[in-house]
């Protein structure tokens, strides 16, 4: 019996180190086979968008700081306006462009976000658990917040911002 199994066990271990080889071989291979391509084809450089990004902003809006864009909402705490009014955010910290930054130190002069309020919303509810130990006093409170959603109309730079080199 003995010799059955060392036999059993030397095909056993002739065919990992069949698989073992095959699989080095291939691995030798692709990696020939990758070389090869990155010699004959060069590296693709990224290109330049032909299309300009959109405009955007950082505001400063309720104690927050959000990156706004044209015709995004989002969501602030709660503003006392009505559905439909328009809000007129002139806390701006950095105005972009597809070519040009405007960084305010620490304000933009003259630029401002308008927006539209689009409707009243409650936040995520928290729920709170207090207790005093030994005294058979526990109190679960519940909080969710007020908030309004907005949405973006424009934002606006400066007066002369279309001028050329030099204020020409």
């Amino acid at each position: 019996m003995a010799k059955t199994k060392s036999k059993a066990e030397s095909k056993a271990e002739s065919k990992a180190e069949a698989k073992a080889k095959s699989k080095a071989e291939a691995k030798t291979k692709s990696k020939a086979e990758a070389k090869a391509k990155s010699k004959a084809e060069p590296k693709a450089e990224p290109r330049a968008e032909s299309k300009a990004e959109p405009r955007f902003a950082v505001i400063h809006a309720q104690g927050l700081q959000l990156r706004v864009a044209p015709q995004e909402e989002h969501i602030l705490p709660h503003v006392d306006k009505a559905p439909g009014a328009e809000l007129r955010f002139e806390r701006v910290l950095l105005v972009s462009e597809a070519d040009q930054v405007h960084v305010g130190t620490p304000l933009v002069e003259g630029a401002a976000v308008l927006a539209q309020v689009l409707g009243h919303e409650k936040g995520d509810k928290v729920t709170v658990g207090t207790y005093k130990r030994r005294k058979k006093y526990r109190r679960k409170i519940g909080y969710r917040d007020s908030l309004t959603r907005v949405k973006i109309l424009d934002i606006s730079l400066p007066k002369g911002e279309k001028r050329g080199k030099h204020g020409a």
